[in-house]
C-alpha cells in the first residue's frame, strides 16, 4: 500500500483558503450593497422613479461702453434665437427626423447639418457639434428673421422641441466707429478657462481693445436655470432660476462726435492723397487733452467692423481681414503703429540742446544748406541756407543742419569717453526716453496693442547687429537680383556689406539722423501726443487713458479712472514754453505748417510742428503735431487740445497732414458751424449715466428659459456668424443729442447671415509698414 502524496494535502489547504477568501469578498459586497440600498441616508437617487437636478448657465449681459457724454458706443440688443431640445426629439419614434426635415428648409440648411449641430461633442463626435450640456436646448440659429419666428410659433405642433427665445448680444450703434479702441469679443477657449477657472463655455470675453482691458468690469455674473433630469439625463421639468447680473458700465473719455470727425477727416485725406498718385495705405489722428492725459479721439485707417466678431467670426470673414491685400485693418495705427516721426522729433532735440548747454534760447548758430558728416553730405530741405539763426527761427523753418551740429558734437564727446574706457552719456537718447520714446505709453489697452517705438544708440545697434549679422552678410554676398533699378541694387548691396562688418557701430551720422527723427527713431502717434502734451502742461508725461469711470447697475460711480503721471521731463518749464510759443501760427508763413491753415478763421489760434519722414523705397510719411486754441500773445499752456495727424506714404507734413488737422480744429472750435464739443472744450466731469438693463423677451406664447431679465439661457449658441463687409472710416461729424446712440459710420449693409465654421481670431497681425525707419537720409521738413 502506497503512502498518500504530501502535495495533495497542500493543494487542499490552498483551495480552502481560496474558498474562504471568495466567500468573504461576496459577503463584503452584499453588506455594502445592503447598506447603500437600505441604510445610507445619502443613497444615490438613481432609481427609475426618481430624478436629479441639473443646471443651465444663464450668461450675464456685458456692460455697456459709453462716451464722455453718456452716449452708447457698445451696447446690448435683443435678438431671436431658435433652439432645438434634443431630449424632446429623442422621445419621438423617429428621434426627431421629421421635425429636423421640416425645420431645415426654414433655416436654409440641411437636416444632416442640424443633426450634427445638436449632437453633443465627444471623442468620436468631431466638430461641428454641441459643446454645452447634453440636456440643454441647442441654439441652431441666431438673429432669426421674423418670418422664421412666425413660421415656428404659428405651427408649433409641427415643430415639437423647437422654440424661439431671446438672446442679448453686443450692438455697435456707430458701426466701425472707434473699432480699434473698443475692440471685439470672442467665445471662451480652453486656454482661457485654464487661466481663469471661473469662466464657462457660455461666457463671452474681450479679445482686444477696451473689451479686453476692462473684461472683468464688463463681464457680469452668470445666472443659473435649474432643470430636473430623469436617469437618462434628459430634462423633464424646470426648477428655480437664479437671475444673471449684468456687467458694469464703462464710461470713456472719448467723444463720439470728435471721433467721427477725426475718422472722416482721415478718410477724406487718404482719398485725396491717393487721387494725387500717392500710396497712402494708412494713417492716424489723435486728439488728447494735454492737461489731463485723457484721449478724446484716436482714429486709424484702415478699420473694421467689430460686429463681425459677435457670436464668432466666420473663417471667410477672418481671412478677408487678415489677407495681405487688406492692409492690416485690425491694427490700430494711432497706438500700435510705430513710424519715423521726422521733424516733429525736434521738440526733443531742442529740449536736449538747451538743457545740455549746446545752444541758448537767444544764441545765434549756423544753418548752412548742407553739412558733411562721416564723409557724407546731409542737406536741408531743398538745400535752403539761412545763415546764423536762433532756436526760434530754426524751429519755424525746420532747419536740419542747425540740429545736426549739436548731435554730432554730442557723439564726438561720447566717443572720446568710450575711448577712455568710460560710459557714453548719450544725452539725446536719454532725453528721448524721458519724453516716452522706446517705452510703451501705458494706455489702458492690452500691452500688445501699443507700440513702444525705438531710439538708436550704441547698445541698440550692437543688439540689432548680433541678431541680423547673418542676414546682412548673406545679402551682401547674394546682392539684390530682384531689384530692377541698378542704382538701387548697388546701394542696397553696399549697405548690406557695410552692415555685415560694421553694422554694430553707431556713427556720428546716426546721431545726426536721430536729431531730426530719422534713422532708427520711431514713435506712435499716441506717443507723440503724450510728448507734446508734456511740452504744454509744464513737463508732465502722462500715461494716457481711455477709461474714465465705472458705473454699476444702480447708476452709481464705483470707480474713477485717473491718468497717472509717468515722470516729469528734465526740461525747464521756460524752455518748454519757448519751444511751444515759437511755433504759434502767425499771419506770416514762417512757421512750419502755417500755410495749411491759410484762409481759416482759426489760424492764429493754433501752433504746430510738421514732419516729413523719409523711408527708403517708399514715399514720405506726413506728420503734424499741433495744439490749440490759444489767443495770439497768450501762453501755449492755454491750449485745450493736442492733435496729432499722420498719413503714411503721402507727402510733406504741411501739404497732407496739415489740411487734415485743420479740418479737425475747424470742427472742434466751430469755425463754420457749431463746435462738435459743447463750449469747444473737453468734458470736465463724468456724465450722469442711466444704466439700460437688457430684458429678455420671447416670441408670443413661447417661454424664455432663464426667467425675466438678463440674457437668455440659450446664449451659449454655437457660432452662426454673419458675413460682414469691412467699412471705411467715413463717419459723419454731426452733433448727436445727449442720451442717444453715437453717430454711425458709413458702411455697406450687412447681408443676411448663413451658418459657417467659426474661427478664433488669434493674435493681432503686425502692419508690414509700421516700422518705417529709413536706410538713408537727405532732408526733413
Amino acid at each position: 500500500m502506497r503512502s498518500a502524496d504530501p502535495r495533495l494535502g497542500s493543494h487542499r489547504a490552498r483551495l480552502s483558503v481560496l474558498r474562504l477568501l471568495i466567500v468573504s469578498l461576496l459577503l463584503t459586497l452584499l453588506a455594502r450593497l445592503a447598506f447603500v440600498q437600505l441604510l445610507d441616508p445619502n443613497k444615490p437617487l438613481q432609481s427609475a422613479a426618481l430624478t436629479h437636478l441639473g443646471a443651465i448657465v444663464v450668461p450675464a449681459p456685458r456692460g455697456e461702453i459709453l462716451d464722455s457724454r453718456g452716449r452708447v458706443l457698445v451696447g446690448n440688443r435683443n435678438t431671436h434665437v431658435l433652439t432645438v431640445d434634443r431630449s424632446a426629439l429623442d422621445q419621438q419614434d423617429d428621434h426627431g427626423a421629421a421635425v429636423l426635415a421640416r425645420l431645415a428648409p426654414v433655416l436654409s440648411t440641411t437636416a444632416a447639418d442640424l443633426r450634427r449641430a445638436i449632437t453633443p461633442c465627444g471623442v468620436r463626435v468631431p466638430a461641428p457639434c454641441w459643446t454645452g450640456q447634453p440636456y440643454q436646448p441647442v441654439p441652431v440659429a441666431t438673429g432669426v428673421d421674423p418670418s422664421v419666428v412666425l413660421a415656428v410659433s404659428e405651427h408649433a405642433e409641427k415643430f415639437p422641441g423647437v422654440k424661439v427665445s431671446t438672446q442679448t448680444v453686443l450692438h455697435y450703434p456707430g458701426g466701425s466707429l472707434a473699432a480699434h479702441l473698443l475692440g471685439y469679443t470672442g467665445a471662451v477657449g480652453p486656454s482661457d478657462q485654464k487661466a481663469n477657472k471661473a469662466l464657462v463655455d457660455a461666457d463671452t470675453i474681450g479679445r482686444s481693445g477696451l473689451e479686453e482691458s476692462y473684461d472683468s468690469v464688463l463681464r457680469g455674473v452668470n445666472g443659473e436655470q435649474r432643470v430636473r433630469l430623469d436617469p437618462r439625463g434628459e430634462a423633464v421639468s424646470q426648477g428655480a432660476t437664479i437671475a444673471a447680473r449684468p456687467g458694469d458700465t464703462l464710461v470713456t473719455s472719448l467723444d463720439a462726435d470728435v471721433q467721427a470727425l477725426a475718422e472722416k477727416s482721415l478718410a477724406e485725406q487718404i482719398a485725396a492723397s491717393r487721387a494725387k498718385g500717392n500710396a497712402a495705405p494708412s494713417g492716424a489722428l489723435v486728439v488728447m487733452d494735454p492737461h489731463t492725459g485723457r484721449v478724446i479721439a484716436a482714429a486709424s485707417y484702415p478699420s473694421y467692423d467689430p460686429a463681425a466678431f459677435v457670436g464668432g467670426i466666420s473663417v471667410a470673414d477672418y481671412a478677408k481681414l487678415t489677407a495681405p491685400t487688406a492692409g492690416d485693418p485690425l491694427v490700430g495705427r494711432a497706438i500700435a503703429g510705430a513710424y519715423a516721426p521726422g521733424s516733429t522729433f525736434k521738440l526733443i532735440s531742442a529740449a536736449d540742446n538747451v538743457s545740455t548747454g549746446a545752444v541758448t534760447l537767444d544764441g545765434q548758430y549756423p544753418c548752412p544748406g548742407s553739412l558733411d558728416v562721416d564723409g557724407r553730405t546731409k542737406t536741408n530741405f531743398e538745400s535752403h541756407a539761412y545763415g546764423l539763426i536762433d532756436l526760434r527761427f530754426a524751429l519755424q523753418v525746420s532747419c536740419d543742419t542747425y540740429f545736426y551740429a549739436p548731435a554730432v558734437a554730442e557723439w564726438q564727446a561720447d566717443q572720446a569717453r568710450v575711448e577712455r574706457g568710460e560710459k557714453p552719456l548719450e544725452q539725446l537718447q536719454a532725453m528721448a526716453r524721458a519724453f516716452g520714446v522706446a517705452h510703451a505709453p501705458g494706455i489702458d489697452l492690452p500691452a500688445d496693442e501699443q507700440a513702444s517705438g525705438s531710439i538708436g544708440s550704441r547698445a541698440s545697434r550692437l543688439a540689432s547687429w548680433q541678431a541680423h549679422k547673418a542676414d546682412y552678410c548673406a545679402a551682401a554676398e547674394k546682392g539684390y537680383p530682384d531689384v530692377a533699378n541698378p542704382a538701387d541694387r548697388a546701394y542696397l548691396t553696399q549697405l548690406a556689406s557695410e552692415n555685415c562688418t560694421d553694422g554694430w557701430r553707431f556713427f556720428a551720422g546716426n546721431n545726426a539722423d536721430t536729431s531730426i527723427g530719422q534713422g532708427d527713431t520711431s514713435m506712435s502717434p499716441l506717443q507723440l501726443a503724450a510728448a507734446y502734451s508734456a511740452m504744454l502742461n509744464g513737463g508732465k508725461l502722462f500715461a494716457p487713458t481711455l477709461g474714465w469711470g465705472v458705473v454699476d447697475a444702480a447708476g452709481k460711480t464705483v470707480r474713477t479712472i485717473t491718468p497717472k503721471v509717468i515722470r516729469k521731463v528734465p526740461v525747464d518749464k521756460q524752455v518748454l514754453s519757448f519751444i511751444a510759443d515759437s511755433l504759434h501760427f502767425e499771419d506770416s508763413h514762417s512757421v512750419s505748417g502755417a500755410l495749411a491753415f491759410d484762409g481759416s478763421p482759426i489760424k492764429t489760434l493754433i501752433g504746430a510742428k510738421t514732419g516729413t519722414a523719409e523711408v527708403y523705397g517708399k514715399q514720405d510719411t506726413s506728420w503734424m503735431a499741433s495744439w490749440g486754441p490759444m489767443q495770439p500773445g497768450a501762453p501755449s499752456s492755454d491750449a485745450r487740445f493736442v492733435v496729432i495727424g499722420m498719413v503714411e506714404q503721402a507727402g510733406t507734413g504741411g501739404s497732407v497732414a496739415g489740411p487734415m488737422v485743420r479740418k479737425v480744429y475747424e470742427g472742434l472750435l466751430g469755425a463754420y458751424s457749431p463746435p462738435v464739443l459743447p463750449g469747444g472744450a473737453p468734458a470736465g466731469k463724468l456724465p450722469k449715466v442711466t444704466v439700460r438693463t437688457p430684458v429678455a423677451r420671447s416670441a408670443p406664447g413661447l417661454p424664455v428659459i432663464g426667467g425675466t431679465g438678463g440674457a437668455s439661457a440659450t446664449a451659449t449658441a454655437s457660432a452662426t456668424p454673419t458675413a460682414s463687409a469691412t467699412p471705411t472710416a467715413s463717419a459723419t461729424a454731426s452733433a448727436t443729442p445727449a442720451g442717444s446712440s453715437v453717430p454711425a459710420a458709413s458702411s455697406p449693409a450687412r447681408p443676411a447671415g448663413t451658418p459657417s465654421t467659426s474661427a478664433p481670431p488669434g493674435p493681432l497681425p503686425t502692419p508690414s509698414s509700421s516700422s518705417t525707419v529709413s536706410a538713408r537720409r537727405t532732408d526733413s521738413r
